[in-house]
């Protein structure tokens, strides 16, 4: 039996950003089957959703999370910027917690990125290995990496090599896959960044870190020899598209160049760095030159975990940053969210766009909410409109997990 999205319009973001109206989206299990004009597509026996006042989007493609942390939202607002280096980007009260909390903690997140129509995160803490079947569980699409560091002694590779030896590193097989997670430049030694990328290669993994984030990573890695953020990542051999640096917002003004040459992944996260930071990634300098997605972060520096809103403030600082109103328009911005964030992820073959082979990864946003009337432009009703109030249904892989903005299973079914 197959799904059959009816009497849809399709926002495609494909290669020519078509937006579809009055479609038939086939879904034969995990797959988009076909697509075909309304009420074209459906046979005896099919299940259908009627989306005559719906619009099919990609799900959103978040880049850089830290669900487990999601309790701490509301815990650190108006901070002085070393407040975050100097508390190790601890939070008042964090001692409360333990891993009980979590594990809850991460449940409810995986709940708020579904209801709000993310279908893909890259997600990365202590001890992955304890959390990442609670991701599983959701039915969240995910990279997940167990973060590493060598401050205090050795870095603990035991949490990463069970990862990969259950989930691999390969996403066509497996909804859930690992990656290779040094912490941060100024938490991990040259020698342990190396060796992440010398062990990332070899089991065919993507790197996932912090670069370039506050001032004081940028002097601890001088004071180790380093020019800066690029030198310390071509020390280590860390470039490239395999590797996804989140912020990259203390770069020096001669920088940028070279790093778009080297075509290492960014993960832009704007909220998360003008909160903490009061500053944020020239987004328009990298966006046509590298891998770019975008990422909300953690709840203690972006308090809302809501990818419509990411989109439209990168967008609009993105305008303000090269003084111009034309750049980074909409489809662009809806590309960077769902499509170029699975680039990022080395997913795109897979996810991120509306198109026949592709896994059913989709959104429908309900078109009878205020805020997407009137329709004059869907994709601008999307970037500049939506929220996610305006999600109605949710699928992954060709399973609906939300529907009628509902979660179909709770989140304490994941926990347990």
């Amino acid at each position: 039996m197959a799904l059959v999205l009816s009497h849809a319009m399709i926002a495609t973001v494909d290669a020519r950003d078509r937006v579809l109206r009055d479609h038939d989206l086939r879904i034969e299990g995990e797959t988009i089957d076909a697509i075909g004009p309304g009420g074209s597509l459906v046979r005896p026996g099919d299940e259908v959703i009627d989306c005559a006042s719906g619009l099919v989007m990609p799900g959103f493609v978040n880049t850089h999370t830290h669900a487990t942390l999601g309790l701490f939202r509301g815990l650190a607002d108006d901070r002085m910027r070393a407040f975050w280096p100097e508390g190790g980007y601890r939070v008042p009260g964090q001692e409360r917690f333990g891993e009980n909390d979590y594990r809850h903690s991460l449940a409810q997140a995986c709940a708020e990125f579904l209801l709000n129509g993310v279908t893909c995160i890259a997600d990365r803490v202590a001890q992955m290995d304890r959390y990442a079947p609670i991701i599983e569980a959701s039915g969240l699409r995910a990279s997940v990496g167990s973060t590493l560091v060598d401050l205090a002694g050795p870095a603990d590779w035991g949490p990463t090599e069970r990862l990969i030896e259950r989930y691999g590193t390969d996403p066509a097989r497996s909804r859930i896959v690992a990656g290779i997670a040094p912490h941060a430049l100024d938490t991990c030694s040259d020698a342990l960044l190396r060796e992440c990328g010398e062990r990332a290669r070899r089991a065919g993994a993507r790197i996932y870190l912090h670069v370039a984030q506050c001032q004081a990573e940028i002097d601890a890695i001088r004071r180790r020899g380093h020019r800066g953020a690029l030198a310390c990542l071509r020390c280590a051999g860390l470039t490239g598209p395999d590797v996804i640096a989140a912020h990259a917002i203390y770069l020096d003004e001669d920088e940028p160049d070279g790093w778009c040459r080297d075509g290492t992944a960014i993960c832009h996260c704007p909220a998360s760095n003008l909160k903490i930071e009061a500053r944020t990634l020239s987004l328009n300098r990298f966006a046509d030159a590298v891998p770019v997605g975008l990422g909300t972060d953690w709840t203690a520096s972006n308090n809302s975990m809501d990818m419509f809103w990411e989109m439209r403030l990168a967008g609009l600082v993105g305008k303000m940053q090269a003084d111009d109103p034309t750049v980074l328009p909409t489809a662009r911005m809806l590309r960077l969210a769902t499509l170029d964030g699975a680039r990022v992820l080395g997913i795109d073959h897979l996810v991120g766009s509306v198109e026949i082979g592709k896994r059913a990864d989709l959104v429908i946003l309900d078109l009878n909410q205020p805020e997407m009337r009137p329709l004059h432009d869907p994709v601008s009703n999307i970037v500049h409109c939506a929220s996610p109030r305006s999600v109605r249904d949710v699928l992954v892989d060709g399973v609906i997990r939300v529907r009628g903005g509902k979660l179909v299973a709770s989140p304490d079914v994941w926990v347990s």
